[in-house]
């Protein structure tokens, strides 16, 4: 954080926005979700549960990515509330995704 001062929080967010400009996965198979300006990750059964800070819980959560045409539901039960995304971020970090109905 020295090296490029920035603090704490900066250098949280600025973790954030690589996940975005990485297409918002990552190869262990989480997925960056913003939705009404909120910041998500979901994690995989294998990879077992978030931290226990921001941990949504065991309830299933349903999602649409917003540059889906075809609107697929995607499931997960494993979801890490990361915070609401700083103004100074919103415009290079702008909702991929909204939560869908419950089936």
């Amino acid at each position: 954080m020295a090296a490029y001062r920035v603090c704490s929080s900066c250098d949280f967010w600025l973790m954030c926005l690589g996940y975005a400009m990485l297409g918002d996965q990552d190869p262990d198979g989480r997925r960056a979700l913003r939705i009404d300006g909120v910041h998500y990750l979901s994690w995989t059964e294998e990879q077992g549960f978030p931290p226990e800070i921001g941990y949504v819980g065991d309830g299933e959560s349903r999602y649409v990515l917003l540059d889906d045409p075809a609107g697929t539901v995607h499931v997960t039960r494993r979801l890490w509330l990361m915070g609401t995304i700083p103004d100074a971020f919103r415009d290079r970090m702008p909702d991929n995704a909204v939560f869908a109905p419950p089936a």
